[in-house]
């Protein structure tokens, strides 16, 4: 049986997998009281803060090798992420994560093959 999420909740795993990830690599993170900071998270670690958006992609697009991220925010006119260090993509499908200087993240989509992503260690070293 398969079950229907909403975008909101598949935000809310991504959230919580990339936290645990970070945790995972020593260290602390934060969460913001609000949902319109523009970031998701924000990792602390040797007193040097991150500020990182987390973007998930349930599966590959159809038809197609590769994930699609949305790197843009907005609902009628998008705009590119601003306001954070990262943005961390993270394919619930595969558990693979891509972790995007916010400075590299130029267009309102970015998409990953699967062969470029990496483990959860990806984030010990911001």
């Amino acid at each position: 049986m398969k079950i229907s999420l909403s975008a909101r909740q598949v935000g809310a795993i991504g959230v919580a997998r990339v936290t645990g990830a970070l945790l995972r690599c020593g260290y602390n993170v934060l969460t913001p009281y609000e949902d319109f900071a523009g970031y998701d998270v924000v990792a602390e670690k040797d007193n040097k803060f991150f500020r990182i958006q987390v973007k998930t992609s349930q599966a590959m697009e159809r038809n197609r090798d590769r994930f699609r991220f949305n790197t843009a925010s907005g609902s009628e006119i998008k705009r590119l992420i601003v306001g954070v260090d990262y943005v961390a993509c993270w394919a619930m499908s595969d558990d693979l994560f891509w972790l995007i200087p916010i400075a590299k993240c130029k267009t309102i989509t970015t998409k990953f093959c699967p062969s470029t992503g990496q483990s959860w260690r990806i984030f010990q070293n911001l």
